[in-house]
């Protein structure tokens, strides 16, 4: 997900507090996050917002895998063709719903 260098991302909040605009063109250059360390120890994680949003798009994913997995487990699955007979009827009655004008019942 990331390729971290603690020789360039780890910095104290000191250091950044008089480097921020140039900590904010690094994350954003190298969509690294910045580990801010505080009192010698790791405190806060400074990042790109586009490197944010795909970490968070593929924890998500992952998390509705484990979910999916978890189902499968119980036997909680639907058949293919069951789930495209059902897909199908909904875009039937969806289509049909979209026709009707606003006066009809």
């Amino acid at each position: 997900m990331f390729d971290f260098k603690p020789s360039e991302d780890i910095i104290s909040m000191s250091e950044f507090r008089t480097t921020l605009a140039s900590c904010a063109s690094r994350a954003k250059d190298t969509s690294r996050p910045l580990i801010l360390t505080q009192n010698g120890r790791a405190a806060y994680i400074f990042m790109d917002v586009s490197a944010f949003e795909e970490m968070r798009d593929k924890l998500e994913t992952y998390e509705d895998l484990l979910v999916a997995e978890g189902e499968a487990d119980r036997g909680e699955t639907v058949a293919h063709e069951d789930f495209m007979r059902d897909v199908r009827a909904n875009r039937k009655n969806r289509t049909r719903r979209m026709r009707k004008l606003p006066y009809e019942n």
